[in-house]
Formats: structure tokens, sequence, C-alpha cells
């Protein structure tokens, strides 16, 4: 099953990180990727780092991650042949300049309609006019919303726009794409029709951003850069030999926190018996928690969170990743081997099938080194088309069921993809043991309730929910029943949890010979550190997020926005439709697992990449790029508001100069090049940040984009709800909520020609579904399912 997409031939026709992270995925899941090269190669073998720190085209550390086990041909060769003879052509430049025009994919289309194609782009194809269509991560960050979110800090006075170094908005953008592909390839297998995908990075970013939509849409208040975090306490700690970082959640944990640190009076006072106290009083609360961590060693402190179950980790440079026995253990940093046989350290494949560990990728590339005339000299293979032309198209996973035991974030974000592609997922939980986001804001009119959570209903669209108390030997009989009934069930407790509920994989597969039986875990279910507790801030900690990020050589940063729960979530959903798809065919069982962790190393690989090819750290950059410069965030009039501003060549530097009015800054030694305004970035971005700050951030934008210069407005929340591409694309569907009515959340960052691929419906209320589901799925009668509501089993 290590496989699944063999024979599945993906064309990978342009330049961008997006495209070179759906390659790599597709790959991962064992499709033939050819990457299209042109001029000097992939911009990935001039960005580095190198193996040895000497720059060589062929021995970059980022080429080899990201294309290792692909081939190479020149993009002089014929593309249009070998489009032809594929199954998935995935387009997109960083300068919009496509390595294959429209009207060639046009001709591609009408000759072959079992073929799939897939535009990425910075704002998607929809609403922007005809183009260029180019990628560009800072931008795509401005315009949906994350940087008026995430910032430099929570507590200095001058907090700063913050990008997630590591080019957040593509391999989000990624991730959808190949969610979409693989729809689109379900599809094709049912009818024999292709379709257009077209993806948005900006809504791949929008989508993500945890409650900031949705307390917009549920409240019409916006977050701030040092807003309260809802839950903790939860930040970076000073000890006496270093810095840990600690999240509490839960009441639970909180209290296990004060017995920890040996029953304080002040772990007695009311104010902080909630997690609503602890937000609304966090600044008194954090002063005591200092002082109470304080005196301890790192050893010490995690040694006893670990024993109290409290969320609390190191924070890693670089080469601690690589030093971390819980990696080794799992083989989780195999080698991408160079053509000369040498190799760096890479990302493992982030997903295991069967318990296997993935076996290393295939040698990287040397460039043009494929002959596209030898490649796929066999048309690719298709369906029949299916009869009835005209009929409607039901989603990709229609007739799918998923039992969903998933909770929080990442786990029901990831079963949420497969109610977006047509799946019936079974959301299973009890009003005894609410699921955690029920109980978080915000809530709808700013009314607490169970159903009001703009956390929860965000992350639950299109699923209906099912009632059962699992602490009852009646509600794991109903579990049973259902995940008989099912094709997928999927959980994301801790390492093993599930099996000690009564149902490991082995009784899983009894219940259900053909069950796909999905796992997620933080750190996986074997190595040393498999027990530990896992949210997304220490996932930013552990994988060298937290000190790759920062102002510039700044960092660790504690980040305002942690991301590793949707990044895990969507990945999971690439494993499952991976392994689903391989499963129909066969009908036998899979096992699947995937770790947060290495979810987000594999989305973020940069320290590993760093510390392998060089020994190093990851240069902390602020907002700045390798590859462009002027390249950040720059205040407005009034010093409020913010522009992004790109720069993509020396042209570009020479346009800038005039419009800012002194066109003597491009020929400044200084400016002339791009490696010399790295080189003086600082003194360069002092003229820039003057000539912005007397304009507004529409009359920059406007100005700089007449003259080809990148630049978007740094979007408030309100303004990303209003964005007219997001309105183009649907990406705010109105859909009514049994309880609190018609609301617009977030969407799907991808718009496909033929299959419905997002939103269904609202989240559903508590248990709003459980008679529905029980009468439907197993048969029971309304006495029955009286009597059960009599035992508390359907609560």
């Amino acid at each position: 099953m290590e496989s699944p997409l063999a024979g599945v031939r993906v064309l990978e026709a342009g330049d961008t990180i997006a495209l070179a992270y759906a390659g790599r995925l597709l790959a991962d899941l064992g499709a033939d990727v050819v990457l299209v090269e042109s001029g000097p190669g992939s911009p990935l073998r001039a960005l580095g780092p190198f193996a040895g720190g000497v720059p060589d085209a062929e021995r970059s550390a980022a080429f080899a991650y990201f294309h290792a086990g692909k081939s190479s041909v020149s993009r002089s060769a014929d593309l249009g042949a070998l489009a032809a003879r594929s199954d998935v052509v995935l387009r997109g430049s960083r300068d919009g300049d496509p390595f294959l025009t429209d009207a060639e994919v046009e001709r591609l289309v009408a000759d072959d309609p079992g073929l799939v194609v897939v535009d990425v782009s910075a704002l998607g194809r929809i609403g922007t006019g005809a183009g260029p269509h180019g990628s560009d991560d800072l931008l795509a960050l401005a315009a949906s919303g994350l940087l008026r979110v995430n910032s430099t800090s929570l507590t200095d006075d001058d907090p700063q726009p913050l990008r997630y170094r590591g080019e957040l908005s593509s391999v989000h953008a990624a991730c959808g794409a190949v969610v979409a592909v693989l729809g689109a390839l379900f599809e094709r297998r049912r009818s024999g029709r292709g379709q257009r995908v077209d993806v948005s990075q900006q809504a791949a970013v929008a989508s993500v951003l945890a409650t900031a939509v949705s307390r917009w849409a549920y409240t019409g208040t916006a977050p701030v850069w040092q807003g309260n975090r809802s839950v903790g306490p939860w930040g970076f700690y000073e000890l006496v030999d270093g810095r840990v970082l600690m999240q509490i959640t839960r009441d639970e944990e909180f209290r296990r926190l004060v017995h920890l640190l040996g029953d304080p009076d002040w772990g007695a006072i009311e104010l902080f018996d909630t997690s609503a106290g602890r937000d609304e009083n966090h600044d008194v609360l954090d002063v005591f928690v200092r002082e109470a961590l304080a005196p301890y060693t790192m050893r010490e402190f995690l040694d006893l969170a670990y024993e109290h179950r409290i969320a609390a980790c190191p924070i890693h440079g670089a080469r601690d990743i690589l030093e971390w026995d819980h990696l080794a253990a799992r083989s989780s940093l195999p080698t991408a081997r160079f053509a000369t046989g040498d190799g760096v350290p890479v990302p493992v494949r982030p997903r295991r099938f069967d318990g296997a560990v993935p076996p290393e990728r295939g040698p990287v590339p040397r460039l043009g080194s494929g002959d596209a005339e030898a490649l796929w000299t066999t048309p690719a293979e298709r369906p029949s088309p299916a009869a009835g032309a005209g009929a409607p198209v039901p989603g990709p996973l229609a007739g799918i069921r998923v039992v969903d035991l998933t909770v929080v974030w990442a786990g029901p974000f990831s079963a949420m993809q497969l109610a977006h592609l047509g799946a019936d997922v079974l959301k299973i939980e009890s009003s005894t043991r609410l699921e955690t986001t029920r109980g978080l804001g915000p809530y709808a009119d700013e009314i607490v309730g169970v159903n009001r959570s703009g956390y929860f209903n965000q992350n639950n669209q299109g699923k209906r929910s099912v009632a059962l108390d699992l602490k009852t030997e009646r509600g794991r009989e109903l579990l049973r029943d259902l995940i008989a009934t099912a094709d997928v069930v999927i959980d994301n407790m801790s390492a093993g949890a599930l099996g000690r509920m009564g149902f490991p994989f082995e009784r899983l597969t009894e219940i259900n010979p053909r069950i796909v039986a999905v796992s997620m875990t933080g750190f996986g279910e074997s190595g040393p550190y498999s027990g530990h507790t896992a949210y997304g801030s220490l996932i930013d900690a552990l994988c060298g997020i937290a000190t790759s990020n920062g102002r510039v050589r700044g960092g660790p940063t504690d980040l305002v926005m942690s991301l590793p729960d949707p990044m895990a979530g969507i990945t999971t959903a690439v494993a499952t439709l991976g392994a689903l798809y391989r499963a129909r065919t066969t009908g036998e069982p899979v096992r699947v697992e995937t770790a947060m962790f290495e979810s987000c190393l594999a989305a973020f690989p940069w320290p590993v990449l760093f510390a392998g090819a060089t020994g190093g750290e990851v240069p902390v950059i602020h907002n700045r790029d390798e590859a462009r410069s002027p390249h950040g965030t720059f205040r407005c009039r009034g010093g409020a508001d913010w522009v992004a501003v790109s720069v993509a060549d020396d042209a570009a530097f020479a346009a800038l100069a005039d419009v800012m009015g002194d066109p003597g800054l491009a020929d400044d030694p200084r400016f002339r090049t791009l490696g010399s305004r790295r080189l003086h970035e600082d003194e360069l971005e002092a003229p820039v940040s003057a000539w912005t700050a007397e304009r507004s951030p529409a009359e920059v934008v406007e100005t700089l984009q007449a003259k080809g210069i990148g630049a978007e407005i740094v979007a408030t929340i309100g303004e990303v709800h209003r964005h007219p591409v997001l309105a183009a694309r649907g990406f705010f569907p109105e859909l009514t909520h049994s309880e609190i009515g018609p609301h617009r959340l977030p969407s799907v960052p991808w718009v496909a020609s033929r299959s419905p691929m997002s939103p269904r419906a609202a989240a559903p209320a508590l248990g709003e579904h459980t008679r529905e589901v029980l009468t439907e799925v197993l048969g029971l009668t309304a006495a029955q399912l009286d009597e059960l509501e009599r035992h508390g089993v359907t609560v």
C-alpha cells in the first residue's frame, strides 16, 4: 500500500513552491511526477541551502527535498505532447508567465476530456482578470488577513506584521490542490471525466486562521495583534537554564499545573477557575505563573509536566531537530541522494501506511536529465465515460461514510475535507464529555452556548452529529455498528487510545474488513515522545518554526497565530484520500498513521534543510526574502495601516525608484542588483517606508500595481470578509445553522469546474442527527431510540 497513486502521471509545469510541494505530496503517494525546468532550472536550485555550504545548482538541499524522485525535463521540450500523455497537469509560475499557455490547455482539455488541470496562484484566476496570475507568498498572506493577525510580538510596544518563513500560503495551497486532485481522480474513476481546478493561495490561508474569520462573522469584531488568546496560561516561560513553551487549554489542565507547582494560594483564586476567567485576568495570572516557574531547571519542569500531563516543551533550534532521539527512533529524517550518491537529511513522507516506515525517495534529478520523448510513451489510461450525461454530478466521495472521532482543530479540519468532497461524515460526540471547541468562543451574537461556537462551527461544516456516550457499553456497541457500515474511521486521540477503548486496528478489521482506519497523533504512535501532549504551539516550538521567525536576526518568536493544526489536518486528509483511492480498488483494509510534528516538518522543512546541509540555523529575516528585494510590509499614512511590497527583479526596482521620485536609487551601487540590495536592506527599506508613510494603502497599491510592481493591502479580517476576489470565488457561502441561523464562514481554496467540492451545510448542533442516523444507518426503531435516551446513551 506504499504507492496508492501508482500509474498516475503528473506534469509539474511551473516554478513555484506551491507546485513543488503539490508534486512532492503526489510523488510521495506513488504518482509518476515530471518536473519542467526552464533556463538555469528551478529557482530552488539557486536558493539553497547547499550541501557543504558551497553554491551548486546540483547540490541544493531545498531542490533535493522538494524534487527527489521526480524526473526533470527542459521547458524547451514539447510540453504539449507530454501533457497530452499525462493524467494531471499542475500549472503555476512566480511571474505569471505560464509554462503551458491558456490556449494550449484549452486544446488539451478539448482533445482529452479526462485530463485534470490544476492552476495555483496567489489570488487565483477567478475574479482577477486576464492576469498575469503569479505566485507571491507575501502578497497572498497580506490579502488573506494573516498579516493583520500574526505579529512579531505579543508584548512589544511596536508589533509588526509577520509572515511565516517557509511560504505558508504556498504549502497550504499545495495541500488544497492535492485534495482537489484526488477528488477529481475519484470523479474521473466514476464518470471518465476530468476537470479544471483553480486554487488560490489567499483563500488557502483565509480558511485556516483559527477563529479570526469566524469571530468577524459571528460578532462583527476583529482580532487584534496583541489580544488575549482565550485559553491559558500560554506562552514562553523562562526557567533557570532555558526557556519552555507551555499551553494550558482546559480547566482540568490548569488544576494539574497548580498541583505541579505545589498548590500555591493563587491557584485557588476563583477568578482563575475557568478558561474565561483566566482569559480575562491573564495579565495577573501570568505574573504568578512566571514567578512559580522561574526556580525550575528545564529537565525538572519538563519531567514534571509530562508526569502531570501538562503541555510543555523545549524550543528547538535547527540543530536540535537533527539530534532529537525521537526522530531517530521513528526514522523521520531519511536521506535525499544527489546523483553523486551522497545526500542530505530531509523530512520523511508525512504518513505511514500499515505501520511501515516510508522508504527513501528516489534520486535527485539533474537539470533536464529526463528525455521528454522517452517519458510516458503510451497514452494515459482513461476510464470509459459513464452514461447519463447532463445528470447532476455528485460529490467525488458520494456514498462514502466516515466515522469521525476527532476533536479540537486538526482532526475535525481533516474530516471536514472529506465532507467537502461529498462524504457522509458522522461526528461522534457527547454532552457528557463536550467537544473542546464547543466550549470556546467566539460565540454567535456573543451568547455562550454549545451550538454557538465559531471555532467548532468553522471546522465541522457539512457533518452530521451523532451523540453517543462512549463510556457506556451500549454507546460503544453503537459505535461498533456504525464502523461496520463505514468506509473510514478517523481519530486524533493520544497514541493507542482507540485501542484502549476496545478498537485496535485488528478489531476494526474484524468489524469491517475493508475499513480505512486513520489515526492522527502529535508525535506518532512510536518513539520516546509518542505519549506527550501536542498542541499547535508546541509543534511550532519543536519543529523550528518559532526559532525561524521574528524580526531580522531575532527569534525565537512566540507566534500569535499557531497553524500546525490545519496543516496536520489537511495533510491527513491527503493521506486518507490516497489510502481510500487504493482501498476502493482492492477492498482491503488500510491503516493510516499521521503525526502533527511530521506533517509540519514536511511542509516547513527549512530547519532540517539548513542544519542538514550546513550545520547551521535558519537565518531569521522577518518579512524579507532571498529572491526579492525590497520585500516586506510598510506602514502607510496614519501609522495604523500597512501594505506589502514585493519587488521581483531589477527592472521592477527601477520602476519602484521612479515611482518614488528617486530614479537614481536604481543606479546606486548599493541597490543596483538583487545581491547588493539584500546586503543593504536596512538602508533600502528606509526610503520605501518614508514614501508609503505619506500615502494611504489603496494609493500605494494602485500606484505600484499600475507599474507591474507586486503590492497588496495588508487586509483586516473585515476586509477579507468583503474581498471582491473571494466573493467572486464564492468563498464565503451563506449556510443556515439550525440554532443560530445563516452565517458566512470560510469555504475551500479551490474552485472546480465539474464536481461539487465545497461546504454543503452548516456545522451540526450537538446530537442534531442522532435519531436520523441511527434510524437510517442502523435501522433502530423509535422505541429503541427513546430507550437509549432514557438510559443516557444518546446524550
